[in-house]
């Protein structure tokens, strides 16, 4: 499995914890309903940290993610989670790609309505490219607190619309 485009999203998100100020980190912002940007990034993280820790038991429950409080107004905690995911898929090899039955829980439906055959590398590109989904929207926030500049063009931007992108200005 190629883990070069995770890399670069968790890059995407450490590096920016790294340099925005904390205010702005934890700033509840009214164009994302009230979120704050470190809520964005728990969410992001936390998603790879219970695909990582739940692929082991052959099924995966998004739901079930533990919602740690600290990653969201911690950004030392949360640059230890990213280094934390970093590690993890540094070690990965191509054998550790197994069968995993995907459940969660929709309104007014019993769990095991909704389970899925996935594989853990599936769902591991679920969490990349979810993770980028909410990069948008952190982007949003970024540029409503007027410090898009803490981060790149292509941040939040999926790396296929990268492609086209790139290919309609050849």
């Amino acid at each position: 499995m190629n883990i070069n485009p995770h890399k670069i999203v968790l890059n995407d998100i450490k590096t920016l914890l790294q340099k925005i100020d904390a205010d702005a980190f934890v700033k509840k912002n009214e164009i994302l309903s009230g979120a704050s940007i470190g809520e964005h990034f728990r969410h992001i993280i936390e998603f790879y940290l219970c695909c990582l820790q739940q692929h082991k038991n052959t099924t995966i429950n998004y739901d079930l993610r533990e919602r740690n409080k600290e990653l969201e107004t911690n950004k030392k905690k949360g640059i230890e989670a990213v280094d934390f995911v970093f590690d993890f898929l540094n070690k990965l090899e191509n054998k550790d790609d197994t069968n995993l039955i995907m459940r969660s829980v929709h309104e007014n439906e019993e769990e095991d309505e909704n389970a899925i055959k996935t594989t853990f590398f599936r769902e591991l590109n679920y969490c990349m490219d979810h993770g980028i989904h909410h990069q948008s929207l952190i982007k949003i926030a970024l540029i409503d607190q007027g410090i898009a500049h803490l981060i790149h063009d292509n941040f939040g931007v999926a790396f296929s619309t990268q492609n086209y992108r790139n290919q309609c200005v050849s």
